[in-house]
């Protein structure tokens, strides 16, 4: 006896509504898209807008990209020329910040959309798909850095969901799993470690050391027609670490008898021994948890840092997802940087930290509780087997 109730003589169970469903997402999508619009409308001088107007002014002078943009600029050359095209848009009536804003939103649809593959594929449910890449476009988090802040992180980061779409196919494309990473690394080399994780000797995908080095070498390799300007490159781009908040383990940069190097130092322990600890973990949600190490073990951080996750997180978003978009949020909300809600009782740098610290405890306990689980049965059919 399972204890559940047989259905009354008569009166049938009701079938799955999926159609329902989708058109309720698709209402989601439609509410998402007029908030994010909002943006196009109602944007704030934030620090990121500033740097890009004067990029477009040094690039118009013919002047130096990287010495004379002044700190302003501390990525590869791609991004600039991203800048530098959607300028033109000046010529139609459009500001730059209207342009760049409209671009991102282009750039999160896209990242929906491969969302929605990656989880169509694994499921086969269109409910699933659709609702992942809902979590993603309506977030608040990715609204808010995207369409406020004018931070081009979530660009990055369609190339490495992108990587991970490559390497899921079967067999795996690992050939271009390695050209998005690539691109990754091109766009903004906020995921650095991230290459690292091709390097698999048994879980797809099945890259060697050499081929996870590519990306790095199309990174250094983008530097290379501005090597005039290499000194200024060496210090804004290989030195720069974000802005001194009160976050992490910025604190033992004033620790009297640790070096200056400690925070970096720590930070790349950090990398690489998850890159070592994630090695046979499925490479989506190693990917996620390596983006989690890294915010968690970051030198130096901005408020546009916190969208990392968002899109990897909405392909099996959990608990930990959900407390760190509320907590998240929350920090936008209050914090200078972004929307500047003036209220006491708002998180502020410790509180994504902190939601950092239960998302990664959260992923360990699902993870040991999906190895628990015989590898004859899926982690559903475990759950189900429990409750009957």
């Amino acid at each position: 006896m399972t204890g559940e109730r047989s259905p009354a003589p008569g009166r049938r169970r009701r079938a799955p509504r999926p159609a329902l469903d989708v058109a309720l997402i698709a209402v989601g999508f439609a509410a998402a898209l007029a908030i994010r619009s909002l943006f196009l409308f109602w944007m704030r001088d934030h620090n990121n807008l500033l740097s890009w107007r004067i990029v477009v002014g040094v690039l118009e002078g013919g002047a130096d990209l990287y010495a004379d943009t002044h700190h302003r600029y501390n990525y590869s050359p791609l991004w600039a020329g991203v800048l530098w095209l959607l300028s033109g848009a000046r010529r139609a009536g459009w500001t730059l910040n209207q342009a760049v804003a409209v671009f991102l939103v282009v750039v999160d649809a896209a990242t929906a959309a491969l969302l929605a593959r990656i989880v169509w594929r694994r499921t086969a449910s269109r409910v699933r798909a659709l609702a992942s890449a809902l979590l993603f476009f309506a977030n608040p988090v990715s609204a808010i850095v995207s369409g406020s802040l004018g931070a081009f992180d979530n660009f990055a980061f369609f190339f490495v969901l992108l990587s991970v779409a490559f390497a899921e196919e079967r067999p795996a494309a690992r050939g271009k799993a390695i050209a998005a990473m690539s691109l990754s690394l091109l766009v903004k080399h906020v995921a650095f470690f991230h290459p690292l994780l091709l390097a698999r000797s048994r879980e797809e995908p099945r890259v060697g050391p050499l081929g996870a080095l590519v990306p790095y070498a199309v990174f250094l390799a983008s530097f290379l027609p501005f090597w005039a300007s290499r000194a200024a490159i060496r210090e804004h781009v290989f030195g720069y670490e974000g802005s001194g908040e009160p976050y992490g383990i910025e604190p033992l940069r004033f620790v009297s008898f640790l070096p200056p190097w400690t925070p970096r130092a720590v930070f790349v322990a950090a990398g690489i021994a998850a890159v070592v600890c994630l090695r046979r973990v499925a490479f989506g949600r190693a990917c996620l948890l390596l983006t989690l190490v890294t915010l968690l073990f970051l030198p130096g951080v901005g408020p546009n840092y916190f969208v990392w996750p968002i899109a990897l997180g909405a392909l099996e978003p959990g608990v930990g997802y959900a407390v760190y978009t509320a907590v998240v949020t929350l920090f936008l909300i209050h914090s200078p940087d972004a929307i500047g809600v003036e209220f006491s009782h708002l998180p502020g740098w410790s509180g994504p930290w902190w939601a950092i610290v239960f998302w990664v405890l959260w992923e360990i306990r699902e993870e040991q509780r999906r190895r628990a689980v015989p590898a004859t049965q899926s982690p559903a059919a475990a759950g189900e087997s429990a409750a009957g």
